[in-house]
């Protein structure tokens, strides 16, 4: 179930970041409003889900609060800074940077969990990394592509820090829990330091794309924790490394989006980087 649930996330993601640049280029969302409106569809499914599936409520503990508080700071600041850096950039732009995502994730929880290092495991991130840097390396940016980038960078760093998080997070609370929490934490903070000014104009194209995201980063969260509980986050964060071919492909086909034939290539190379640790 391990391989399903990831293949889900990885759909949901791809999926979601889809949705949310159509809904800037055709709807022309503010950031602060689209990613309220995400997070309020976010939190209605996550809490339907809760209920129809009857969940028994969580035990707290000191251990179980500090980790869901550090969850929410750290989400909160990774979702700020990726909303922007959205707006600014095509979804294949951001992609080549977004590759390093997993693998910094990846080599944290490696640092992290003795019981999930394999050699294999380490040589298939650097391989990684040396293919999402020759596929970044040589851009020319513009001004506003450069100030997206940079929103990436802070959003990279924040993420890759969550899965770690989750999985010592598991061992208080259930995926769906965690999720949740995620959730409802992100969306109280941007409702208190980044209120839209215009929420009461929203269209209803921008709802409804909204909720559409709102669905599949739903299904993608929390199948990706369920991933991280049953594979750990090393070999999830390594099969995380078959995404980018999915954005580029819609990037292309959905977005119009002008996809250098360089970039599909690194995509398909990271994909091959996965197969490492099995050949070895």
């Amino acid at each position: 179930m391990g391989f399903f649930y990831l293949l889900i996330s990885i759909f949901g993601e791809s999926a979601g970041k889809t949705i949310d640049k159509l809904n800037f280029r055709k709807n022309r969302i503010a950031a602060r409003q689209l990613m309220l409106l995400i997070f309020v569809a976010m939190t209605a499914l996550l809490s339907l889900y809760i209920y129809l599936t009857k969940q028994p409520l969580p035990r707290f503990t000191l251990i179980a609060i500090g980790f869901i508080a550090l969850i929410a700071l750290v989400s909160f600041f990774s979702n700020v800074f990726d909303v922007l850096s959205l707006k600014a950039d095509d979804l294949s732009l951001r992609e080549p940077l977004c590759d390093f995502e997993p693998i910094v994730a990846g080599l944290v929880g490696y640092a992290l969990f003795p019981s999930e290092r394999k050699p294999g495991f380490l040589l298939a991130f650097l391989l990684g990394a040396i293919i999402v840097y020759y596929g970044t390396h040589r851009r020319k940016l513009r001004r506003l592509q450069k100030r997206g980038m940079s929103f990436l960078l802070l959003a990279i760093s924040f993420e890759s820090l969550l899965p770690s998080i989750y999985k010592e997070t598991l061992g208080y609370l259930s995926p769906t829990y965690i999720a949740w929490f995620r959730v409802v934490s992100v969306l109280v903070l941007t409702s208190l330091f980044f209120p839209p000014k215009k929420m009461l104009k929203a269209s209803s194209k921008k709802l409804g794309y909204s909720f559409l995201s709102g669905i599949a980063y739903s299904l993608g969260a929390v199948a990706s924790i369920y991933a991280i509980k049953e594979l750990g986050v090393v070999l999830t964060m390594l099969l995380m490394l078959l995404g980018p071919f999915l954005r580029y492909t819609a990037g292309y086909f959905v977005l119009k989006e002008n996809v250098r034939r360089g970039e599909v290539a690194s995509s398909v190379l990271l994909a091959l980087v996965v197969l490492v640790p099995i050949v070895r």
